[in-house]
């Protein structure tokens, strides 16, 4: 085709205004012919790559990948695919860009140039790099707080906010530096063996000696002084050929706990009294008393002083265990620690079973409310029985054993209005309670049975609001 002058001159114009219009653009510009030969870069690929233009043009792309110039080329990929590539590529001076690839063809369906849009992400990535390094370290930090906050709240295992807990912790770890007999007094499941650990763990003899635990009410009775006092050999059918220690020998230097020592059968009662006066103990068969050096705990959810009265349990040895008590309160008259205590068991059983589960806002409240005739023991169990049949992360009140939320309801107060009065004023209460203990109007509505969105009308009708 053959041009005028002018023609020439304005084709000539308009190049030189496409080439300023590629310079000047912000992106980079790598314009390849069809065989990956570098025919043109604009000035942003030196700004943003390193490279300089004398070191590129007229150098094929497949050359500058095994000089280790680009770890790949988009340019390459357009070459095999004959279609529009976009990639990822890093560069020799430490950039990262994202390159996409552009094919050129003629009429006749030649590919003729690759023309290439080069950005650089290496900001991107170093922020997108630190955020992922910021939520790793506010999740290690939030991790490491709740374990100190929880660790603050526990004292060797011992879950406490209350005031009557701190009391008796500080009452504990305080005669736990002498070794005077202590008797601990509590309902079941009040953590008197985790009690009777603290002292032992607190005090001088955790160094020198094992703590040793024995629940009198589960030794038969005729096996109860050989597991005690221990027996020689041939001392009954059944012996061992070597015989055997008893638990006050193997609790020497250390802390022999006896639960549940209301239940210590008067003929064995004195026996033990003679142990504790003599310090010394005598197997069964046995021809020559065993001293034996031990702080004795015992624990009891009975009235040793009612015992004693009726006849059950010796006067003398009362008085021996009764040097120190102190009374474990039921968890119903230290509910503040019931939350903290929810988040102990949470993380022991999310540990144990490899789960991530919580209890919801309404199951902690059905909590907070039920009277624990069972004790911690009880909240252990049925926090336990949750986690394994429920099959939701978060454990609503509704999965929890509907024993719990079968509490005793106010009466309804009737104030003599007409019927639709008294049903609206009852209508009102009802769905205030709800919304009390729930987190959300869609837990709410589940509660009550009825659409969310009657939850939020109804809310509105009666001038209602969720508590913060």
């Amino acid at each position: 085709m053959t041009y005028t002058k002018s023609q020439e001159a304005q084709l000539i114009a308009e190049n030189e205004e496409l080439k300023k219009a590629i310079d000047s653009s912000y992106d980079g510009i790598w314009i390849c012919d069809a065989e990956g030969k570098t025919l043109f870069i604009n000035p942003a690929i030196e700004r943003i790559t390193g490279l300089r233009k004398e070191t590129v043009i007229g150098r094929n792309m497949s050359d500058l990948v095994k000089k280790g110039i680009f770890d790949k080329s988009a340019t390459i990929e357009v070459i095999k695919k004959k279609q529009t590539v976009t990639i990822m590529q890093k560069v020799s001076t430490g950039i990262t860009t994202i390159v996409t690839g552009t094919p050129i063809f003629n009429n006749s369906g030649e590919l003729r140039r690759i023309i290439s849009n080069v950005r650089d992400i290496t900001e991107l990535i170093t922020l997108k790099e630190k955020m992922q390094k910021l939520e790793a370290e506010r999740n290690r930090y939030q991790s490491e707080l709740s374990s100190l906050r929880l660790h603050v709240e526990k004292v060797n295992g011992i879950v406490l906010k209350s005031k009557s807990m701190n009391e008796l912790v500080d009452s504990a770890m305080h005669v736990a530096q002498y070794d005077t007999t202590i008797l601990l007094q509590g309902e079941s499941g009040t953590g008197k063996e985790v009690m009777a650990q603290l002292i032992h763990n607190t005090s001088p003899r955790k160094e020198s000696g094992a703590f040793i635990r024995v629940n009198c009410s589960a030794i038969p009775e005729a096996l109860l002084e050989s597991e005690l006092f221990g027996y020689e050999e041939g001392a009954f059918t059944g012996a061992r050929k070597q015989g055997k220690p008893g638990m006050f020998e193997l609790a020497n230097n250390g802390t022999l706990f006896l639960d549940e020592i209301g239940e210590l059968p008067l003929t064995t009662q004195a026996k033990f009294l003679r142990v504790i006066q003599e310090r010394e103990v005598m197997r069964l068969e046995g021809t020559k008393p065993i001293k034996v050096n031990v702080r004795l705990i015992t624990a009891t959810n009975r009235s040793l002083a009612e015992m004693v009265a009726a006849g059950e349990f010796r006067p003398d040895l009362f008085y021996r265990l009764n040097v120190v008590p102190l009374t474990l309160p039921p968890l119903n008259q230290r509910k503040e620690d019931i939350p903290l205590l929810v988040e102990h068991f949470t993380a022991q059983f999310n540990e144990h079973y490899q789960m991530k589960k919580r209890l919801s806002h309404s199951a902690i409240k059905d909590l907070l409310d039920y009277p624990w005739p069972g004790n911690v023991r009880e909240l252990k169990n049925i926090i336990e029985r949750a986690f394994v049949t429920s099959p939701n992360e978060i454990i609503t009140s509704n999965e929890l054993p509907s024993f719990l939320r079968m509490k005793e309801t106010a009466k309804y107060n009737f104030q003599a209005g007409t019927l639709k009065e008294e049903v609206a004023r009852f209508e009102k209460e009802l769905i205030q309670s709800v919304i009390n203990k729930s987190d959300t109007t869609y837990e709410a509505a589940e509660l009550l049975g009825i659409n969310q969105s009657t939850v939020v009308r109804k809310m509105k009708k009666y001038q209602l609001s969720m508590q913060s």
